[in-house]
């Protein structure tokens, strides 16, 4: 269990070591915000403040044993839902939000030793665009994140891929 406590932030590491394990759910301003993490559910932030209990009832059935993760733009407004929250099931908000997924992710594929140089820019284009759809299966997403990973030159981000 990556987790000892039911609230709190999860670094980008840990939810790359997994990214599929917690159910994601993407709280910034807008109902029509992208890029998004692939497989989260879009909610928009009031809503949640404002109905807190319906929403942890709601959710309730899919928590058993699963972590449910918040991000934001930035992080502050889900690290600012978590207080919010009754404690009954693990919550966490994903330190540093969209700006810090999006800061790895790019990372990660710039270091990627492609096959093909010359199709590099599309490959990483491809990879971005799938990288950052709602929509991306999360046996996609899980295989791209760990393929990554592994071959990052960063052994601390090798280590997550085992």
């Amino acid at each position: 269990m990556l987790f000892n406590t039911n609230k709190g932030q999860m670094t980008i590491e840990e939810f790359l070591t997994d990214p599929t394990a917690p159910l994601v759910i993407d709280v910034r301003g807008s109902l029509d915000s992208d890029p998004a993490i692939p497989g989260s559910h879009k909610i928009y932030i009031l809503d949640i403040e404002e109905r807190i209990e319906d929403f942890e009832r709601k959710f309730a059935p899919k928590l058993s044993g699963r972590t449910l993760l918040l991000y934001c733009s930035k992080g502050e407004g889900s690290s600012f839902l978590l207080k919010k929250f009754s404690g009954s099931f693990r919550v966490q908000s994903l330190k540093g939000g969209m700006v810090s997924y999006l800061t790895t992710v790019s990372r990660l594929l710039h270091e990627h030793p492609y096959q093909d140089p010359t199709k590099r820019g599309d490959n990483m284009v491809k990879i971005l665009a799938a990288l950052t759809n709602c929509r991306t299966s999360p046996i996609t997403f899980r295989k791209i994140i760990h393929r990554l990973l592994q071959h990052s030159p960063d052994p601390k981000f090798r280590a997550l891929a085992r």
